[in-house]
């Protein structure tokens, strides 16, 4: 959005009674009052009469209720739940079930939406260039708490497809900090795996990869937007390597996750578990053997990587092995 305000945006202080929203922005937040305040006041500007902002508050034990009151309190198009189960697909559910719009757009709660992100979504889903349209997601820039070290993939946390809306391919999606979906579909296909995406310490991830295969599987389409854009913060903790390993690991457990529902059979299954585990070493010994000999060249540029895929591999065998072993043990 523009400087200009278009003429039904909203005043801080215009009511919004009588007004059922067409688009509700869900910002799932825990321990990040910090960030929240950046989030929200990068939407707030942007609020049209028919759309309303949902703060998800899940379980936080910093200022972050205080925080929310306060916006609650100068805004009445925001709203506040409390989500006291850990985890963010928790508190992406309870945004599914709560929020009024027909169409929910989540934003991270360390990101911020550009000028005219919400009029591209409200736009685009106005006008729909088809009518199975379940899902849509925009562009993604990083905003870097430090500068990244020189192992550090350019672009490997920068999500630009080009400057057109078209259908994503391949079954692929958009990135979880800047999507959206249709309301009453993702219900229907039973909303966010709990089991998945980030919890507490852990930096599971792929929820909503899982929910976006569901969204193909039932015969919609998924959209990529360009002009919805966001800045993405990517603190310092995040460019280390110990941390990206660590993400790696645990991404590559919900990978395993996500597969292994989607085998369906027992016959698949079992390919998948012993197929996989079979050459999980082999994969494992070449990329240890590639950073090995790598390392001393390019700065780290191909060792660092070949350590990620193996750090992917490791999580994803974990899980593979037992689930394995929970089979056997049942019989």
């Amino acid at each position: 959005m523009t400087g200009t305000k278009s003429k039904d945006q909203m005043t801080p202080n215009q009511p919004t009674s009588g007004v059922t929203p067409f688009i509700t922005v869900a910002i799932c937040t825990r321990n990040r009052a910090s960030f929240l305040e950046k989030a929200v006041q990068s939407v707030i500007s942007q609020i049209v009469s028919d759309c309303e902002i949902l703060i998800v508050n899940n379980a936080s034990t910093d200022n972050t209720p205080q925080l929310a009151a306060g916006f609650v309190a100068a805004y009445p198009q925001i709203k506040v739940i409390t989500e006291p189960e850990l985890g963010l697909s928790a508190a992406r559910n309870t945004a599914l079930s709560r929020a009024r719009g027909k169409y929910l757009v989540f934003l991270d709660d360390d990101a911020e939406a550009e000028p005219g992100w919400l009029d591209a979504y409200r736009d685009f889903f106005l006008s729909p260039p088809v009518t199975n349209i379940a899902c849509v997601g925009g562009a993604v820039f990083s905003r870097h708490e430090a500068p990244p070290p020189a192992w550090f993939r350019p672009g490997s946390d920068v999500l630009d497809l080009g400057d057109y809306p078209r259908p994503f391919q391949a079954r692929a999606g958009p990135w979880g900090c800047n999507f959206a979906l249709h309301r009453e579909v993702s219900l229907e296909l039973g909303g966010f795996d709990v089991s998945l995406g980030r919890k507490g310490k852990s930096l599971a991830a792929h929820e909503e990869s899982d929910l976006i295969e569901r969204i193909w599987r039932a015969g919609h389409e998924v959209w990529w937007l360009p002009a919805a854009r966001i800045k993405h913060f990517v603190s310092a903790e995040r460019l280390r390597l110990g941390w990206q390993l660590r993400s790696q690991y645990n991404q590559g457990q919900s990978s395993a996750v996500i597969q292994l529902r989607m085998a369906a059979t027992k016959s698949r299954t079992l390919g998948l578990l012993f197929g996989r585990l079979l050459v999980a070493p082999f994969h494992l010994a070449l990329n240890i053997l590639l950073a090995l000999v790598s390392l001393p060249f390019r700065k780290g540029q191909i060792a660092a990587p070949a350590l990620l895929r193996c750090a992917r591999i490791a999580g994803f065998s974990r899980l593979l092995l037992s689930e394995m072993f929970q089979s056997f043990s049942v019989k």
